[in-house]
């Protein structure tokens, strides 16, 4: 897993680089959830698939309200 480097101002993590780096690991953890779901459908576990499917599809709402927050921020 690569990390993304985090830049800091005066020893704290900025508000933008957190972004990222959440946005990053939602996107990841959607991709992996989707993964699992097609591997246990194709072995045959239809539920559980479909589960994994659900969880990625969640991840997927998450990466977008964060997004939404981060480039339009919750103050407007």
């Amino acid at each position: 897993m690569t990390r993304l480097p985090i830049e800091t101002t005066a020893g704290h993590f900025s508000e933008a680089d957190t972004y990222l780096q959440l946005i990053e690991h939602l996107r990841l953890a959607a991709e992996c959830a989707y993964m699992l779901g097609h591997y246990k459908k194709e072995n045959g576990d239809e539920l559980i698939g479909q589960g994994f499917l659900a969880v990625g599809q969640m991840w997927e709402w998450n990466l977008i309200t964060i997004t939404n927050l981060a480039t339009k921020g919750i103050r407007q």
